[in-house]
This record gives C-alpha cells, structure tokens and sequence, in this order.
C-alpha cells in the first residue's frame, strides 16, 4: 500500500495476480502467497514525480525520493513447491493497470540468488519440500496522477520445462 499526502489522500495497493502453468500433463506446481509487495505512506513530491523502492530483503532502496510517514512496508513474498524435478521458468511483469503510475525495476531474490531481467529460465525445481521467492519493485507515481485508490496490479508466473 502507498498513500502519498499532498493535498488530498492519494492510496495505492498493490494486487497479485499469479499465473501457474505446467508443460507436463498430470505435474504441478503451487504457489502460495505469503505476503505482497506493500509500501509505506510517504509525503508527495511537489513538481516531480514520487518514487518508492521496496528490495527483495523488505527495505526502503536508495531511489526512494519521499519522505516516509511509517514503516509500514514489506517486500513480497511466496512460496513455490512441484510435484516433479523439471527446471522452472519464472516470470515477473507490470499489470500497468494505472495510469501514472508505474510498476517497474522488479527484483526476485530465489534459491539465494537476485534477478533483475526476466523471464528467468531453467532454474533449480523446488520441489516437494518448496521455497520461497522474494520479490522488490520501484513504484513511480507521476506528479499529475490523480487521487482517490490505486490497486497496482503484478503477475508472477511460475513454469516448468
């Protein structure tokens, strides 16, 4: 959630849309959200655009160019398990379901290694006993973006090969 204050309460909350595909027939893949991506309340930049960066660890990045109003923030989180030991291809995009404002530099953090260009292909399967994804973005409110709601929309999508 980003509420940004101007003159006028401007909220964003960010929605997950996950997407699970299986090449083989009778496999499968769960994922299983822990928590999405949630960002803090912070204070409008007048005459440029409000920039709030969420890291895969659950902390504020060094583009963040709003003063917080809490600490109320976390990265995103889920947790993936597979019935078979095929490797996985991991993609994470935009909705874009907003206008001015922007979803964007997405960072999954999955097996102890951070990726920043996706899709992501062949990597280790999880398996039955599962693991997590981390993930972090930058959200870019454009200084003419309107008030009122904002539920920003994501899509993770986990295929094995």
């Amino acid at each position: 959630m980003l509420l940004l204050f101007k003159s006028f309460c401007y909220r964003t909350v960010l929605t997950t849309v996950l997407s699970l595909y299986c090449v083989s027939v009778g496999a499968q893949i769960v994922i299983m959200e822990v928590q999405p991506i949630k960002f803090p309340k912070v204070l409008q930049n007048s005459g440029l655009s409000t920039t709030v960066v969420i890291n895969w660890k659950g902390a504020i990045g060094n583009s963040t160019n709003s003063t917080l109003l809490d600490s109320d923030y976390s990265q995103g989180r889920y947790y993936i398990t597979s019935d078979t030991s095929a490797p996985i291809d991991i993609d994470f995009t935009s909705l874009g379901n907003e206008p001015l404002i922007q979803l964007k530099n997405f960072k999954v953090r999955y097996k102890n290694k951070t990726y920043k260009t996706f899709p992501i292909l062949g990597l280790d399967n999880p398996g039955t006993g599962g693991e997590y994804i981390d993930i972090g973005a930058k959200v870019v409110a454009n200084k003419k973006s309107s008030q009122g709601f904002k539920a920003l929309q994501y899509s993770l999508s986990v295929q094995e090969q």
